[in-house]
């Protein structure tokens, strides 16, 4: 018996190894509105220049953001875009002042946060009077 449970074990072992994350993304009302699978970075081989990036569905618009942790340079692309939408951007630091604040204009969108120092930081989202926030990590 303790033979069979060992050798099942061992059979499960490189599905745990390689297991997926699975994460859900809910709108005001709890509804579930995205169901995104994420693999490990190390289970996989990343192509060469290839960036990893994060994204959630705000106003019917898909948003994607990288590099996460950055360095100081954040990327924020909307797609789907459109010039009547309304999108601002504001980032915090840890003591709620705020270190940032743009008017989207276009579905791609570059913040600066280099000369901020190092540490944890909150982007919100502001588009068609939907909110998201992410936390964003500068190293």
């Amino acid at each position: 018996m303790k033979k069979g449970m060992i050798l099942l074990f061992m059979l499960m072992m490189p599905c745990i190894v390689f297991a997926q994350n699975v994460k859900y993304t809910y709108d005001n009302a709890g509804n579930r509105i995205k169901r995104e699978i994420v693999m490990d970075t190390k289970a996989l081989q990343q192509e060469e220049g290839a960036m990893e990036h994060y994204s959630d569905i705000l106003s019917e618009r898909t948003i994607r953001i990288y590099p996460n942790p950055t360095s100081g340079r954040l990327k924020i692309e909307i797609e789907g875009y459109d010039n009547s939408d309304q999108c601002f951007l504001r980032i915090f630091n840890v003591s709620g002042q705020q270190v940032f604040s743009i008017h989207a204009t276009s579905s791609w969108t570059e913040v600066d946060i280099s000369s901020q120092p190092n540490g944890i930081y909150i982007l919100h989202i502001s588009l068609n009077d939907k909110e998201t926030t992410w936390k964003i990590v500068k190293k």
